[in-house]
């Protein structure tokens, strides 16, 4: 099936590459790492219902830096002190976690049945517009990939007959625009259905913050790069969720006895054989207050 332009807006996906591990040995030691959950910007996205219950492909997410946690208002304006129409980075403002991207809407949302291999085109386009959200929802268990390349290098997702009506019947991503791109490509199996929802967005990146022991602080994937200090969403002493900062170099470490990786294979196996025996199920790293020094809470990690 093949849609004519719109008089409605609609996108792009560009994945990166992420950087080529130097050798085997650490390969090998990062994958046999206890795994951990994503910092704030990843874990907004499932609380949202952006990746709840679908069986989203995580290769073609994996390296894209595109997740927003914040939701758009309509109509909202950005300061034009602060944003000069380009796209560069600015001071995040209140309301706005540091190093997530600012999102107002663009136009009318629009919706359309996808029960077969789809074109659709972007032609029309606002030109003010830097991103667009395509959210799916199941009508029917299906399998589906949608995105802006042709060769099909697209997110995709899973949904079973029993995710139709629930909150895991709905997934979304934010694709970058490109003057270069002109369709957006759906693609499902022959007895499945999508209802697919799109919205124009503006996104104007954010710089992360830095508190006064001159530390960086903010989500983690923004235009700055990674933190010192990552947002988490975390356990209080008292139970209760809270949300502050974890150290890049808590999160990344190997074990809590080793913050590097291992340098050969003897020692990646012993680290390994000890880190199974020690945190059979995982640990604990401290979340923190704004300045790196007032502990908050607990991440877990494993």
């Amino acid at each position: 099936m093949t849609l004519p332009p719109s008089s409605e807006p609609f996108a792009s996906f560009s994945g990166e590459r992420s950087a080529a591990i130097r050798n085997q040995l650490i390969d090998t030691a990062a994958r046999a790492r206890a795994p951990r959950r994503r910092p704030m910007w990843a874990i907004a996205l499932v609380v949202a219902g952006a990746l709840a219950g679908a069986g989203v492909s995580t290769a073609a997410f994996a390296a894209s830096g595109t997740f927003t946690p914040n939701t758009p208002a309509a109509g909202r304006e950005l300061p034009a002190a602060t944003d000069d129409g380009t796209g560069a980075a600015i001071t995040a403002p209140p309301g706005t976690a540091p190093g997530s991207p600012v999102i107002s809407l663009i136009g009318k949302t629009q919706s359309l049945l996808i029960d077969a291999p789809t074109e659709l085109s972007l032609a029309d386009r606002p030109g003010d517009a830097t991103h667009v959200r395509v959210t799916l929802t199941a009508v029917s268990a299906a399998s589906v990939s949608w995105g802006t390349d042709a060769g099909g290098n697209n997110p995709s997702a899973s949904f079973d007959a029993a995710d139709v009506g629930r909150a895991s019947a709905v997934t979304w991503y934010d694709f970058p625009l490109d003057d270069t791109t002109t369709t957006f490509f759906f693609d499902v199996d022959a007895d499945g259905a999508v209802t697919a929802t799109m919205q124009y967005l503006r996104q104007v990146p954010t710089h992360l913050a830095v508190n006064a022991r001159g530390e960086t602080y903010g989500v983690e994937g923004g235009p700055d790069g990674t933190p010192d200090l990552i947002s988490v969403g975390g356990v209080a002493p008292d139970g209760s969720s809270v949300e502050g900062y974890a150290r890049n170099t808590d999160l990344n470490a190997f074990s809590p006895d080793h913050t590097e990786l291992p340098s050969n294979p003897a020692e990646a196996l012993a680290w390994q054989e000890e880190r199974a025996e020690k945190y059979p199920n995982g640990w604990d790293v401290d979340v923190y207050d704004s300045d790196g020094v007032t502990v908050i809470g607990s991440f877990h990690i494993g």
